[in-house]
């Protein structure tokens, strides 16, 4: 997985292919925060289309995962449906 450099810019994602790239990341990983996912899409040099959590609440809308605010991990936990 390629790591983006400090100061380069983050490649945007498309919705399709940022759907498919969370969803990936929900069934090898498990449930994540929103901050889990950003920071993992950083880390192989992408992002969202809008704000993590924004993407993240328009895929909720679609049943295409869950959330939930979580008191124990400080914030929305995503997961698969």
């Amino acid at each position: 997985m390629r790591v983006a450099r400090k100061g380069s810019p983050l490649k945007v994602m498309a919705p399709s292919e940022a759907e498919d790239y969370v969803l990936g990341l929900l069934r090898e990983r498990g449930p994540m925060t929103t901050m889990e996912v950003e920071k993992a899409a950083a880390s192989g040099g992408r992002r969202c289309p809008d704000q993590t959590v924004l993407f993240l609440t328009k895929m909720r809308g679609k049943g295409l995962v869950r959330g939930e605010v979580s008191q124990e991990r400080r914030g929305w936990l995503w997961s698969l449906p």
